[in-house]
């Protein structure tokens, strides 16, 4: 038999072995710890965070309903039945590539809003929201712009009960 720190049982029967467990090392109590000067504390070294295309889609869409002027849109059905671009969301679809994101767009603009400066501002908020939350660099937001609305301009989808 090895030795090991063991002891036989009450019952004296060598073959049994009760191996009891050292003692845990005491707790740090200490509230930082230092590194050594060689070590590393490059974000790399740490592990690896990946950001899933749709987590970039909810601060985009934050970021856009957040901007001044931008209304969201609907569908071709919910245009036909008269129901009002504004009331709906923007629409977002973004792709991480690596580091990077690209993301697509989709608002209406309340008029009489400058259709190009309420894009630019959206633009550069979601760039900022989007690079500030996740670290991601922002490649390209393309912005389409649906439909101009105005307040009190949705007919309505159907005619009310009493």
């Amino acid at each position: 038999m090895t030795a090991v720190n063991a002891a036989s049982t009450a019952t004296g029967d060598p073959d049994t072995v009760r191996v009891t467990p050292s003692a845990p090392p005491p707790p740090d109590d200490s509230p930082t710890r230092s590194l050594d000067a060689g070590a590393s504390s490059a974000a790399e070294d740490r592990g690896r965070v990946d950001v899933a295309d749709q987590v970039v889609q909810k601060i985009a869409l934050g970021a856009l309903e957040e901007t001044d002027g931008v209304g969201g849109t609907t569908g071709t059905v919910g245009r036909m039945l008269g129901r009002d671009e504004s009331a709906g969301r923007p629409r977002v679809d973004a792709t991480v590539s690596g580091h990077t994101a690209r993301i697509d767009a989709r608002i209406s603009v309340a008029y009489p809003s400058p259709v190009a400066s309420v894009c630019d501002r959206a633009r550069a908020h979601v760039v900022r929201q989007v690079e500030a939350l996740t670290g991601l660099s922002v490649a390209r937001v393309d912005v389409t712009v649906t439909a101009l609305t105005t307040p009190g301009s949705a007919r309505p989808a159907g005619r009310e009960l009493e």
